[in-house]
């Protein structure tokens, strides 16, 4: 199966799909594939690629890096999902989650303690920290502890907690953290504890801890809120880039800016406002199952989301605007300060100072942008979209208000306020996505010939109710890829319907094109489903959106 999706992957990058496509058959026996092999081939010999946090953002901001054509994302399975794999596990996408479990996210049962030891400065980032063992705790277990601004206690931390809770519920792989209290005067420094600076790698020493603890907010009983990242087990192996594959892992065979988990993570990031998404904020580590080497890609960092900027308020222009944007600085410098950026005309609602600034008012998904562009984001069709927002439209009002109480906010009003902005902006996000194609999602065909689907956006309550659907039942070649139409084009009012006898009898596969007639979007391509028999039974074993060209 990986050979195959190797030589798939390859084709596309060669441009080559329709050679691949007539070659063999549109099927094979292991399709729909639920679980991505990318584990094949062993990278013992993989090395840590150090990215620079600068280099990314010219490289990004200045070029145009990765392939930028509009093609259809290159890792998907037969029924236009994303299998499991070493970046993504499906999850609130692909089954019912609890809002207990969507909660917990990687956590584990874990009591931490006040008193730590320093062992080492932080390696990345702009968030102050230190890593850190919890005397109290006899795995001698390490952590990466980092503080709250001292004007906005519980912005950074909570933000770190929610943020990791949702991405897991996402699917993609995270790392457990914790919400800990610790106490400064029981803070010790081990001899043998290091910080990196301009200069290299030098001790840890008392100065280094004054500067930290002078930037982190103090709880009322003189203690310090930090989140306590548990450390991976594996290898660093440094940051992965949204475009491109690494060179020393061979199983990496899809171009980053070519996969749907992270084109579609334009999606979230809007929801959160996680302008912080890029390469920085990312881990990639290697493990040993087996005894064969694998690379694991992992979303971390997420202090600097929801209206969090770490170590302040993220900005108004958070989320409207790159960092750098040429045509809306020269407006400016050309009008001699007279024109206004629109953002700047929007609403500033007062927030309490756990959140920083984070709202609704003004949020639009087709618009939102992160710091700076990157090529999975830039390429992101709205087929990608749409499966992004499926996961989204997915998580209830309890679900959401469960995963902000995780933060802890000793303020409700702050509670309240996110779990407000999080919900309309879930809303729109919804109403933008679920209506960007032709939302007919769940194709199931019984024993005895009755179809049945579902329209997502329907489903969740947005664009309102269609007036129909359109049915074109065909009997499928899988050997040629051939279609042979079996009677008219069948009009039905609801999402339900019995196949035609004659297409069933003596078929090993069946197709259906099921066509959405809604006013509001006329311009929505028919969906063509296909199911093999097995046994008595049908399965469903593709799924055809009908956005690329033959």
């Amino acid at each position: 199966m990986r050979s195959k999706v190797i030589a798939a992957a390859l084709a596309v990058s060669l441009g080559m799909i329709a050679e691949v496509r007539s070659a063999g058959p549109r099927f094979y026996p292991d399709d729909p594939v639920a679980v991505d092999n990318d584990r094949v081939i062993d990278v013992t010999t993989a090395h840590k690629v150090d990215l620079d946090d600068y280099y990314d953002f010219l490289e990004n901001s200045f070029g145009t890096p990765g392939d930028r054509r509009n093609v259809r994302a290159v890792n998907l399975n037969t029924l236009d999902e994303v299998p499991d794999s070493s970046w993504f596990v499906n999850r609130i996408g692909a089954r019912e989650m609890s809002a207990s479990e969507t909660v917990r996210g990687p956590d584990r049962d874990v009591r931490l303690g006040t008193a730590w030891t320093i062992v080492r400065g932080k390696n990345r980032g702009f968030h102050p920290g230190f890593r850190a063992i919890d005397r109290s705790d006899p795995t001698e277990t390490l952590y990466q502890l980092e503080v709250d601004p001292p004007g906005h206690p519980e912005m950074a931390t909570g933000a770190e907690v929610v943020g990791t809770a949702f991405y897991h519920a996402f699917g993609y792989h995270t790392i457990d953290v914790y919400l800990a209290e610790i106490d400064p005067a029981a803070l010790q420094i081990s001899p043998e504890a290091t910080i990196k600076d301009a200069n290299g790698r030098r001790r840890f020493v008392q100065r280094d801890l004054d500067e930290i603890l002078k930037n982190a907010a103090r709880m009322p009983n003189g203690r310090i809120r930090v989140t306590a990242e548990r450390l991976v087990r594996g290898a660093d192996m440094g940051r992965f880039e949204y475009h491109g594959t690494r060179s020393d892992d061979p199983n990496d065979i899809y171009p980053h800016e070519h996969r749907r988990e992270l084109r579609g993570s334009r999606v979230f990031a809007a929801w959160l406002n996680h302008d912080d998404s890029r390469a920085v904020n990312t881990m990639v580590v290697r493990h040993i199952e087996n005894r064969r080497a694998y690379l694991k890609y992992y979303m971390v960092d997420f202090g600097s989301l929801l209206g969090s900027g770490t170590r302040f308020p993220n900005s108004v222009q958070s989320g409207h605007e790159y960092t750098l944007s040429a045509r809306p600085s020269l407006l400016t410098l050309l009008s001699f300060g007279l024109y206004v950026r629109p953002w700047l005309r929007l609403p500033d609602p007062p927030a309490p100072p756990a959140i920083g600034r984070f709202s609704a008012e003004g949020f639009d998904p087709r618009t939102w942008v992160a710091e700076y562009p990157k090529a999975a984001f830039e390429n992101m069709r709205a087929d990608d979209a749409f499966w992004a927002a499926r996961i989204v439209a997915r998580f209830s009002d309890e679900m959401i208000r469960a995963i902000v109480r995780k933060g802890k906010y000793s303020d409700p009003a702050a509670t309240e306020a996110l779990v407000d902005a999080l919900i309309k902006r879930r809303d729109r996000i919804a109403e933008t996505w679920l209506t960007g194609i032709n939302p007919i999602v769940n194709a199931t065909l019984s024993p005895a010939g009755e179809l049945r689907f579902e329209n997502a956006a329907a489903l969740h309550g947005v664009g309102g109710r269609p007036d129909g659907y359109v049915l074109k039942w065909s009997r499928f070649d899988n050997a040629t890829d051939t279609h042979t139409s079996v009677g008219d084009d069948v009009p039905v009012a609801e999402t339900h319907a019995m196949a035609p006898s004659g297409v069933l009898e003596g078929s090993d596969y069946v197709s259906v094109r099921i066509g959405t007639r809604h006013p509001r979007y006329p311009t929505w391509a028919p969906v063509q489903v296909y199911f093999r028999r097995s046994g008595a039974s049908w399965q469903t074993v593709g799924l055809d959106r009908g956005l690329d060209s033959k």
